[in-house]
């Protein structure tokens, strides 16, 4: 059974975000994945896992609807691929919160995600 967060406001500072561990989050989303939508020049980069923050949500876009949905930058590229991250392989996840100027939500990864935390080693493409 999947437990319930609060989704803050999207005016919420990064900085007074809910901060958890991966494995909290995991039980709040029900066990679902962590999406992060990649630029086409992203693509292979994190496969290894990143040590930079990152943007990820729980919600699947098409190529099409990431960019308004999420309030991406460079929006005249649609993402076509995602990497998927399960959320209990991450140590610590801010949020959820509202996408300000979107309609999604968003988690924040301060310390980015091991590569123990992609559900594949690769990247999914979006259709």
């Amino acid at each position: 059974m999947a437990h319930h967060a609060t989704i803050a406001a999207s005016s919420v500072l990064n900085g007074t975000l809910p901060r958890r561990p991966g494995p909290d989050v995991a039980k709040e989303l029900g066990d679902r994945y962590l999406l992060r939508y990649l630029l086409p020049h992203q693509v292979g980069a994190y496969t290894s896992g990143s040590t930079d923050p990152h943007w990820v949500t729980p919600t699947a876009y098409s190529p099409e609807e990431t960019v308004s949905w999420l309030a991406l930058p460079a929006p005249r590229f649609p993402r076509s691929y995602v990497l998927l991250l399960k959320p209990d392989g991450i140590p610590s996840i801010w949020g959820p919160r509202w996408v300000r100027f979107g309609g999604g939500i968003e988690y924040y990864l301060p310390l980015g995600f091991p590569a123990t935390a992609l559900a594949f080693p690769w990247e999914v493409e979006v259709r």
